[in-house]
Parts: structure tokens; C-alpha cells; sequence
């Protein structure tokens, strides 16, 4: 169990997950580490914050460009850092920012993923919500290969399936 434990086993029980899948997950995509950070650049699914909703398709220029669309909408600061930061993933959790604005973060700046408390609750409750959507169907390993990828897939040779199989090493242990 990491130094994260006390938070781990609360948010674990409130969204009805299993505390070790969580552990393992924190272990797995930042060795703990509260301030683990990485850009994603070619991620691309973002989060209207003001509307609450996904944000319109992206034309192909606006995805070539270094700037947000101009109707591109931010809580705080400028529109760009809200932008650059959902395409991020961020602390224990490696939770992404459009994935964090979705499950209802409204904290000003995305920086606030990296306090452990946040990012866990955050972290669990996106799980949770895979696990209503791919549990019955697909297991626990489609609701895990789900997180990192973004769906159940995680057949032979896939991605989804050694973020599987690593992840199932520490929970399983």
C-alpha cells in the first residue's frame, strides 16, 4: 500500500472499487509520485466546461495549431493553458484533464490534479463510471485497459492489454 493509502481506501469505498486495482493503477501510472505530469498532444478529446459537455469536433487546422480555438472556453487564465492543460495527464492517477472537467472538476486551474485527495477522487470516480459502462461485458480487464485507452479493447498485441497485464501483476499479487 503507498503513502497514499488512507486516501486510496476512502475513495475506493465510495466509488465501490477495489482498493488494491487502485493501488496498483497509482503505482502503475505514476510510481506515486502526486506530481507526475504528461503533455498528450495528440489527445483530443476535450471538455467544454462552461457548457458541461464534450467540446465540438476539432477541424483539422485548429488541431495543427499551438492555440485554442478562440471559442475555446477556460474557467480561469487564459483559454490556451485550459487547452494544453486537458490534454495532460496528471498526478497519482495520471487522470487527464478533459477526463477530470467531465467527472465534474471545476477547480479555476487543472494543477489542482496534482494534490493527491483530488486526483484520487477524480481518478476513482472515472473508474467507476468504466466499470458501469464495460464491467458486465468485458471484466475487470476491459474496465482497466478502458482507463488507460479509453475503451474495453484489449485483445492480443493491443495496448490495452499490457496496461492489462501490468496492472493485474500488482493487483493480483
Amino acid at each position: 500500500m503507498s503513502r497514499f493509502g488512507d486516501q486510496i481506501r476512502a475513495a475506493a469505498a465510495r466509488h465501490n472499487l477495489p482498493q488494491r486495482l487502485i493501488d496498483a493503477i497509482v503505482t502503475i501510472e505514476s510510481a506515486g509520485e502526486p506530481y507526475a505530469y504528461r503533455p498528450e498532444p495528440t489527445y483530443r478529446y476535450l471538455w467544454d466546461v462552461r457548457l458541461r459537455r464534450p467540446f465540438r469536433i476539432c477541424t483539422d487546422a485548429e488541431i495543427a495549431s499551438e492555440t485554442a480555438p478562440r471559442d475555446f472556453p477556460s474557467l480561469a487564465g487564459h483559454r490556451n493553458q485550459e487547452w494544453w492543460a486537458q490534454q495532460a495527464s496528471w498526478g497519482l492517477m495520471q487522470v487527464m484533464g478533459a477526463v477530470a472537467r467531465e467527472r465534474g472538476l471545476m477547480a479555476p486551474y487543472l494543477p489542482e490534479l496534482t494534490d493527491a485527495a483530488t486526483n484520487i477522487e477524480i481518478g476513482c470516480a472515472h473508474l467507476s463510471h468504466l466499470a458501469d459502462r464495460f464491467l458486465v461485458d468485458h471484466g475487470w480487464d476491459g474496465v482497466i485497459a478502458a482507463y488507460n485507452t479509453g475503451g474495453p479493447g484489449h485483445g492480443p498485441g493491443s495496448a490495452g492489454e499490457a496496461y492489462v497485464r501490468r496492472v493485474r501483476m500488482l493487483w493480483n499479487d
